[in-house]
């Protein structure tokens, strides 16, 4: 494990402040115990769904994180942000605060799946569905999802985060290196269900937002790690426009068209728009020679982000996979951020998505952190 430098956000007051957190490290995930100075689960199912820290058997000396969505992840996973009980944020918190300081955290804010990118096929719903489309969710699963008294819908959340010591102001350019692989079987690849693998939100956002729309508005992840019908894809958000800007083949084969310029493969996540509205952006794409993604379907991947959100200032997102370059998105990125308050990026990785029968994994052997400024 490599611990050198990092920048802090956020205000921590602390009686004994710990060591600063590094500008670069990483963690390899060793079988021993998940280092939960850096990460929180509060989001993760620890008593019915833990997280499993493995041996790679095909790599002696090697370890993993195996994230596991089944049923006891329907409903959510809610994180406690306020007092007396901060989920995150434990680990440095509770023993070190002085009598009457606290730890300064934005309120966790429920981020909104979105539309999916990848074509619904016209098949008959396993069961009448909810209003997001999925299939799966009957009027079952939909009580049993209000009955976990977590996020109330039908989805299933899984997600490790960063502790809030680690999170930074989302207009500073960063850098996310992450090893992982999905399942080589995909129960359902042809109902575009809805899966984020890893996501950057950015937080808080201006208020205005839910006063143009309603208190039911979120904000959807900035930068979006995609799973749908088992493709791997990246996403971007103006506002309220979501763009495919990078993907693995698509599940006949075929390959996304991957055009530079003004991003052209968009969709409207506004409150009120028909499904699939077409959007124009405020996003630029240049792509590398070899713009596909890898498929992550059985199979370790490398992906690495650099991220710097902002409308009023530089803002860059570039992807790569598996060294190779693949796409970098400019301009306008992300929302605006609320008054007097600069936003942060909080970073995420594991499961969040529409409710599946199916139980799958999602393997994580590595992830790298470093401040790019």
């Amino acid at each position: 494990m490599l611990f050198r430098r990092m920048a802090i956000i956020g205000t921590v007051v602390l009686a004994a402040a710990p060591a600063p957190p590094a500008d670069r490290w990483s963690d390899e995930f060793p079988v021993a115990s998940l280092n939960e100075s850096i990460w929180c689960a509060c989001q993760i199912n620890m008593s019915k769904a833990p997280i499993e820290l493995l041996e790679d058997p095909d790599q002696p000396g090697n370890s993993f994180a195996r994230i596991t969505a089944d049923i006891n992840s329907l409903g959510g996973n809610e994180c406690e942000d306020k007092a007396p009980q901060y989920e995150c944020g434990k680990p440095i918190g509770a023993s070190a605060l002085a009598r009457g300081q606290t730890m300064q955290a934005e309120p966790d804010m429920p981020e909104d799946l979105g539309p999916s990118f990848l074509d619904r096929k016209k098949v008959a719903p396993l069961a009448p569905s909810d209003a997001t489309g999925d299939p799966y969710c009957d009027s079952a699963i939909a009580q049993r999802a209000r009955a976990a008294h977590q996020e109330g819908a039908c989805i299933q959340r899984q997600e490790l985060r960063l502790q809030p010591i680690y999170v930074r102001r989302a207009d500073r350019p960063q850098l996310y290196r992450l090893r992982f692989r999905m399942p080589a079987h995909i129960q359902d690849v042809t109902n575009s269900v809805r899966w984020v693998t890893a996501q950057w939100k950015q937080e808080p956002v201006s208020p205005a937002y839910k006063k143009t729309f309603d208190d039911n508005w979120s904000p959807s992840p900035v930068v979006a790690q995609r799973f749908d019908d088992g493709v791997l894809h990246v996403t971007v958000q103006d506002e309220d426009c979501r763009c495919r800007v990078a993907s693995a083949p698509l599940p006949d084969g075929s390959i996304w068209p991957a055009k530079p310029g003004i991003a052209s493969d968009c969709i409207s996540t506004k409150p009120g728009d028909p499904p699939n509205t077409v959007c124009t952006p405020d996003l630029r794409v240049e792509y590398g020679s070899d713009p596909t993604l890898p498929s992550a379907r059985g199979k370790w991947v490398d992906m690495q982000y650099q991220i710097q959100m902002s409308r009023s200032q530089p803002a860059a997102v570039e992807v790569y996979a598996d060294g190779r370059f693949i796409v970098r998105v400019t301009e306008k990125i992300g929302y605006e951020p609320a008054p007097g308050k600069i936003s942060k990026t909080k970073f995420k990785i594991g499961h969040y998505r529409d409710y599946l029968p199916s139980v799958d994994t999602i393997d994580i052997d590595r992830v790298e952190v470093e401040a790019a400024d």
